[in-house]
């Protein structure tokens, strides 16, 4: 199983390399939108987790890039902004065809984490379906 994520905070990165390894992913983390686009074209990955909030760039126009690419694995939003911007990014990424997996919000739990990744869990603000 490949895990590809994006987030500006290096230590988010880490923490969820930590908890993915064990599960069995194989993790590649990048803190860079270019990188990440890069990589994302190398997939296909099981599973995306994407920040919504990043210099440079924001989770929203790599849920659009995703999109435009077909981009078959389950997509998770991991963020601390808002739980209204939160929803409208799953919505848009639904609206992109994306498999929508869920919203993780930050501060992140290692025990929920484990959970969502190992599938025992779904995400705790689900896309409805």
């Amino acid at each position: 199983m490949r895990l590809l994520m994006i987030d500006d905070d290096p230590d988010m990165g880490a923490f969820v390399r930590a908890v993915a390894e064990p599960l069995g992913y194989a993790v590649e983390t990048h803190d860079d939108a270019q990188a990440f686009m890069k990589a994302s074209e190398r997939g296909p990955f099981d599973v995306i987790i994407l920040d919504l909030t990043m210099p440079n760039t924001d989770g929203i126009e790599l849920l659009s890039f995703l999109s435009e690419r077909r981009t078959p694995g389950r997509i998770f939003i991991m963020s601390g902004v808002d739980p209204t911007l939160r929803r409208m990014a799953l919505v848009l990424g639904e609206a992109g065809n994306l498999n929508m997996a869920g919203i993780i919000p930050k501060p992140v739990r290692v025990a929920e984490l484990r959970a969502i990744l190992a599938g025992e869990q779904a995400a705790p603000e689900g896309t409805g379906h």
